[in-house]
């Protein structure tokens, strides 16, 4: 029997992903035991560690084994507690009491802005001038915690305690207000809820996104201008759509999903990882490979210019999917 060792990967990470659900089911796995397996994460270091030292020899496959088999066990745990990365899952139900609204002006020409939600539904808008605005709902009304300044603006989730690493308790909802006449940077974490960021208008230096048991939209279509972005993915989904700039970026994604909508136009460089159980649709769209970089033909003539960085383990990215991005 000869095993193709593209696959070897995906079936270790698929194989411990679905034992993980059904071992828990039949009594084999206790509740401490499965929350005990994100603690597993250095081993997804040591693995690409591993990789690196082998990549020279017949056991080259090694290291991706490793990051395989331990993403596989902590995605199996993440399902084994029923979250479901679009509707969150244990996050609780919808229901929610408003919280008092916030508003805040930043009073230079840059500004930060730093959000952190752990369950729930999170959407971002641009309006005019210089001010922000929050409003939403939560369990009691309370709200989050909100630090704000001339030159930033900090939102965060209240601290949850009393459930299990997986269970958040009950869903937060913010709508959040950016301003377009600042420059900002905005750093987003979202743990186990979903997210949509409309950042039409807006001036951006750098967009980050983490992204942990959840699904996130980030769509840049109209945006002034932009720098970059930086996106992680744990057990998670984005989809982007990209600027009609020219930008630099990064998207990683670890037991995730990426859809990108590029502008009609636009030259792509997209720069792979040599994981062996993710997956890349860019021969289908016309790119070019040259070893791990695929390019649009014409690129370094083209008016606008994305470089991205697109990296997978246990992943996937999409370009142009005909579904889009939302």
């Amino acid at each position: 029997m000869h095993i193709r060792r593209g696959y070897l990967g995906w079936g270790v990470f698929l194989i411990l992903t679905g034992a993980i659900p059904l071992m828990v089911r039949s009594g084999y796995l206790s509740q401490d035991q499965v929350d005990r397996l994100w603690t597993l994460w250095p081993l997804i270091l040591i693995g690409i560690g591993v990789g690196l030292i082998l990549s020279r020899t017949r056991f080259d496959f090694f290291g991706g084994l490793i990051v395989a088999a331990t993403l596989g066990l902590m995605l199996g745990g993440l399902l084994s507690q029923g979250i479901n990365v679009v509707s969150g899952g244990t996050c609780g139900s919808n229901a929610g009491t408003s919280f008092q609204t916030r508003d805040g002006t930043f009073g230079g020409s840059t500004a930060t802005v730093d959000l952190e939600l752990d369950c729930g539904d999170l959407a971002v808008g641009v309006g005019g001038g210089t001010s922000w605005h929050l409003e939403g709902s939560d369990k009691d009304g309370i709200g989050p915690n909100v630090n704000s300044s001339d030159g930033s603006l900090e939102v965060r989730s209240r601290d949850r305690s009393g459930g299990s690493v997986f269970d958040f308790g009950h869903r937060d909802d913010w709508r959040l207000s950016v301003p377009d006449g600042v420059r900002l940077d905005i750093d987003v974490q979202v743990n186990a809820g979903t997210g949509k960021l409309d950042l039409a208008g807006a001036s951006l230096g750098t967009v980050k996104l983490a992204l942990n048991a959840g699904s996130t939209t980030v769509d840049l279509t109209g945006v002034r201008e932009i720098v970059g972005i930086e996106f992680g993915l744990n057990a998670g989904a984005v989809g982007v759509t990209l600027p009609s700039h020219s930008m630099t970026g990064s998207i990683k994604a670890n037991a995730g999903a990426a859809k990108l909508c590029a502008p009609p136009g636009a030259g792509l460089r997209l720069h792979t990882g040599d994981s062996v159980i993710a997956a890349y649709d860019y021969a289908d769209k016309g790119l070019v490979k040259d070893g791990s970089t695929w390019t649009t033909p014409g690129f370094d003539n083209a008016a606008v210019q994305i470089d991205l960085r697109t990296e997978a383990n246990a992943g996937s990215f999409a370009l142009n999917p005909e579904d889009g991005c939302e």
